[in-house]
C-alpha cells in the first residue's frame, strides 16, 4: 500500500490542532490572540530567536503528549488480549508453570521482569508469595532480602550454587559468583520453620555461621521435602553440633554429610518420616556431651521402618547411629544400597553373643535377596556385592581387621539367612599381600555355601588349587566318634564354578585337582565334591594342548562348561 503526501492544508489544521491542544503550556511565549489569527500573520510579530525557542519547546511538549497517546493506545489494546483477561489464580498457576522452565539461580530474575509486564501482572504476581518461594545463592542479596520479604508465609526452596559460571537468561554463560556461606545462612536461617527443598553444603565456613548454630536448632518445616546439609571441612567432634527440632511426616530425601549430630535428633527425624524415599548419610559424628541430650540415656531410639525407603547409602557412621537405622530396615524393597562402615568386632565371634547384632542381621537380610554373592577379599577390609548380572544393587565394603570381619561374616551375620544362597570369593595375590595371615587363609577355608571362586596372581592362584585337591584339606570343629580325631573334608565341597588364569595354574596342575576330586570318587554321600558346572581358563603365555582340553571334559563330564575365555 502507497501513501500520498498530505495537503499542505490537512498539515496546517493538525498543527493548529496540536498547537491548540497545548495551548495551556505555550501561552507565556506567544503573543496575545495568537490562536485567533491567521498562523502566518502571527508568525511576522515574532523575533527569530524567540520563535525558535517557541517552535523547540513546542516540539517537546508535542512528543512527551505524543508518548503518552502511544502508551494509552498499547495498554488498550493489550487489554483485549485473552492472557490479560484471566483470573488471578489462573495467571498466577500459568506464571508458576513457565518459571518450573527457568533455572533456579535465574528464577528472581525472571520473575522481577514479569513483574513489569503490566499492572495486572504486577498484581498477580506480588499477590502471589509462592512465586518468590525459590532462594539461590546466585542472586545478590538485595534480591534474596526481597524474595524472602514476598515470599511471605510461602513454604522455601533453599539451593547453595558455589559454582562460579551459570547460565544466563539469554541462554548463553555468564560469571556469576556465588554469595558467601556465611551470609547466605544469616539471611535464610530465620526462615527454617518453612524450609521445603533445602540444600546448603557449606555449614560452619565463617564465624557467624558456626555461632547461629551453635545457639539455633535447625526447625523442621512440616513442609520438608528435601534436605541436603554439609558441613565445611572434616566432621569432628570439636565441630558445632548441628541440633534438630520438630519432626515431619512429608520428608522424602535427606542427605547430611560431615556433620557433627545428636543421634537422638536423627532418630526422631527417622522414625517420623515414613514416606523417605533416599537415605544418604556420610560421615557423621555423635555428639557425647549430655548437655545437648533432651532425653535420659537408658531411652531406647524409636522404631525406623521406612517403609517407601528405595535409595539407602550410609559411609563413616559410628555403631550407636548405624544399628537403630537398619534394625528394622526391609532390604528386598530397596533398589540401591551402598555401605561403607569401619566394622569393630566385639568379643570372639566364634562365641555367640548375648547382644543382638543389628548391622549383622541387615547384612544377612541383604545378601538373603540375591542368589550369588560375591565377597572380595581387599587390602584393607572386605567388600560384599552380587555377582555380575543385569542389577548389581548393593555394595558392603567394611573396613577394618580382615581376620575379625571375617570371623564376623562367617559366624555371626551369614547364619543368620534360612533360605539358599551361594557365595563367590574373589581370591587375588595383590589384595592378600604378600606373606597373608594364617588365620586369614583358615576363615576363607571354612566358609560354607562357596559355590563360585574367582583366582587372581600366581601364589595364591597355586596355593588354592593345590587345596582343592586334598580330601582333607579343611579340619572340622567335630570330632570322629569312633577314631577319635577330627573330621576332615574337601576344600568348599559345593564349588560349582572355577575361574583362573592359565599361565599361573599349568595344564597338569588342573587335571591332578580334577582326578583328585571326580576321578576315582572315593567319597560318596554328603561329603564328596559337586561335579563342576563351569570351568573358564583365562588365556595367557603358555598354549594349552588340545588333547589336555579333551581329557579335562571327560573328567567334569558332559554337564560342565569348559569355556577358553578370550582375552578382551
Amino acid at each position: 500500500m502507497t501513501f500520498k503526501p498530505a495537503s499542505f492544508s490537512t498539515i496546517q489544521s493538525v498543527g493548529l490542532c496540536l498547537l491548540h491542544s497545548i495551548e495551556s503550556e505555550n501561552a507565556p511565549f506567544l503573543p496575545a490572540g495568537f490562536f485567533n489569527e491567521s498562523p502566518w500573520e502571527s508568525v511576522k510579530d515574532l523575533d527569530f530567536n524567540e520563535l525558535r525557542a517557541c517552535i523547540s519547546k513546542t516540539l517537546d511538549l508535542l512528543k512527551q503528549q505524543l508518548f503518552q497517546v502511544f502508551a494509552l493506545i498499547c495498554r488498550r489494546r493489550s487489554s483485549f488480549l485473552p492472557v490479560h483477561r484471566l483470573p488471578p489464580e489462573i495467571l498466577s498457576v500459568s506464571i508458576a508453570h513457565s518459571m518450573a522452565e527457568i533455572e533456579c539461580h535465574n528464577h528472581q530474575q525472571r520473575l522481577i521482569q514479569l513483574s513489569t509486564v503490566s499492572w495486572w501482572w504486577r498484581q498477580v504476581t506480588l499477590g502471589t508469595p509462592s512465586l518468590w518461594s525459590v532462594i539461590c545463592s546466585k542472586d545478590p542479596e538485595w534480591i534474596v532480602s526481597l524474595a524472602l520479604e514476598r515470599s511471605k508465609d510461602a513454604p522455601l526452596t533453599i539451593l547453595y550454587d558455589g559454582t562460579s559460571y551459570s547460565s544466563n537468561l539469554h541462554g548463553g554463560k555468564s560469571n556469576r559468583e556465588s554469595m558467601g556461606s556465611d551470609d547466605f545462612l544469616r539471611l535464610v536461617s530465620p526462615h527454617t520453620a518453612r524450609w521445603a527443598d533445602a540444600t546448603v553444603p557449606q555449614l560452619g565456613s565463617g564465624h557467624d555461621n558456626v555461632e547461629w548454630l551453635s545457639q539455633h536448632p535447625i526447625q523442621l518445616s512440616q513442609h520438608l521435602r528435601q534436605l541436603n546439609l554439609d558441613w565445611h571441612g572434616s566432621p569432628s567432634t570439636d565441630n558445632a553440633v548441628t541440633r534438630f527440632s520438630g519432626r515431619t511426616g512429608c520428608l522424602l530425601d535427606l542427605k547430611l554429610r560431615n556433620l557433627h549430630i545428636v543421634p537422638t535428633d536423627m532418630f526422631r527425624i527417622l522414625a517420623a518420616a515414613r514416606r523417605m524415599v533416599s537415605l544418604d548419610l556420610d560421615s557423621l559424628v555423635a555428639s557425647v556431651r549430655q548437655e545437648h541430650e533432651d532425653e535420659p540415656n537408658n531411652t531406647s531410639p524409636p522404631m525406623i521402618d521406612l517403609p517407601c525407603l528405595k535409595r539407602l547409602a550410609l559411609k563413616g557412621l559410628p555403631s550407636n547411629i548405624m544399628d537403630p537405622i537398619v534394625q528394622h530396615l526391609n532390604p528386598s524393597a530397596l533398589d540401591m544400597v551402598s555401605i561403607d562402615h569401619n566394622l569393630v568386632v566385639q568379643g570372639d565371634p566364634s562365641i555367640p553373643s548375648t547382644h543382638p547384632d543389628p548391622f549383622a542381621s541387615f547384612t544377612a537380610r541383604l545378601v538373603a535377596t540375591r542368589t550369588w554373592t560375591e565377597i572380595q577379599i581387599q587390602s584393607n577390609g572386605i567388600s560384599l556385592k552380587p555377582c555380575a548380572g543385569p542389577i548389581r544393587n548393593f555394595a558392603i565394603r567394611l573396613e577394618g581387621e580382615r581376620v575379625a570381619i571375617l570371623w564376623w561374616l562367617r559366624l555371626r551375620s551369614l547364619p543368620q539367612i534360612t533360605r539358599e544362597y551361594s557365595l563367590q570369593l574373589d581370591i587375588s595375590s595383590d589384595s592378600l599381600g604378600e606373606n597373608p595371615e594364617q588365620m586369614l587363609i583358615d576363615n576363607l577355608m571354612r566358609f560354607s555355601n562357596v559355590g563360585s571362586v574367582v583366582l587372581w596372581g600366581r601364589r595364591e592362584s597355586q596355593r588354592w588349587i593345590w587345596l582343592l585337591s586334598l580330601p582333607d584339606a579343611v579340619q572340622a570343629d567335630l570330632v570322629d566318634s569312633k577314631s577319635d580325631k577330627p573330621i576332615r573334608s574337601w576344600l568348599w565341597p559345593g564349588l560349582c564354578y572355577l575361574r583362573f588364569k592359565g599361565d599361573y595354574v599349568n595344564e597338569f596342575t588342573i587335571l591332578s585337582v580334577l582326578l583328585a576330586r571326580y576321578g576315582s570318587r572315593p567319597t560318596e554321600g554328603a561329603g564328596a565334591p559337586s561335579r563342576f558346572v563351569r570351568l573358564d581358563i583365562r588365556p595367557g603365555e603358555n598354549v594349552w594342548r588340545a588333547e589336555v582340553f579333551d581329557r579335562i571334559k571327560k573328567l567334569v563330564g558332559p554337564s560342565c562348561a569348559v569355556k577358553w575365555v578370550k582375552p578382551q
